[in-house]
């Protein structure tokens, strides 16, 4: 349980708890606390202290899903398991939480498996993207990202960029259940 962290797309926190309370009850479970891993998410923790008393069910989405990945973080995982974490969120937040991410894992350099539909957010923040057919779920495809890091919103207009969205989505595309879904089947 140590090793993994999650941070599923829904708000797991409970909602009459404060975030510090939150964030306590989650790092007592892995037998830490906030304090001894605060350089992990000391970048997320700066933002969510002023409302650290707050209640966590009158939190915004964006940071409930702050509270959310410090609390997948309080245990110094080894793997970082995201399931559709920012799918909830709009837009801008939800490319503030990608750079946010990117900034965690630049200094933690933890291997996170990132679950989304969205194909620019795989390749922005993937260095691999792995196409998986519906159920049975199988390794279709998989695609290496070459940029480097660190890497900022502006690659998200490199031609390359696109391209390789592109290539993702024509893959995606040929997906059997996918054409079946469009042909009414």
């Amino acid at each position: 349980r140590q090793r993994v962290g999650y941070m599923p797309g829904r708000f797991s926190l409970y909602q009459d708890l404060s975030v510090e309370e939150n964030l306590n009850f989650f790092a007592t479970i892995f037998n830490t606390s906030m304090e001894e891993n605060y350089d992990l998410v000391k970048d997320i923790y700066v933002q969510i202290e002023p409302f650290k008393k707050r209640r966590a069910g009158k939190l915004s989405g964006g940071m409930k899903q702050r509270v959310n990945l410090a609390r997948a973080l309080a245990a110094d995982p080894e793997v970082l398991l995201m399931d559709e974490p920012f799918a909830a969120l709009d837009a801008q937040t939800r490319e503030t939480m990608q750079s946010e991410l990117l900034k965690i894992w630049s200094v933690a350099r933890k291997t996170v498996i990132f679950i989304t539909h969205q194909i620019s957010e795989a390749v922005y923040l993937a260095d691999r993207v792995v196409v998986m057919s519906a159920r049975p779920g199988r390794v279709e495809d998989m695609f290496a990202i070459p940029f480097g890091r660190p890497r900022t919103l502006e690659i998200k207009r490199d031609p390359r960029f696109l391209e390789i969205g592109d290539a993702i989505w024509r893959q995606v595309a040929r997906r059997p259940d996918r054409v079946e879904a469009e042909q009414g089947h």
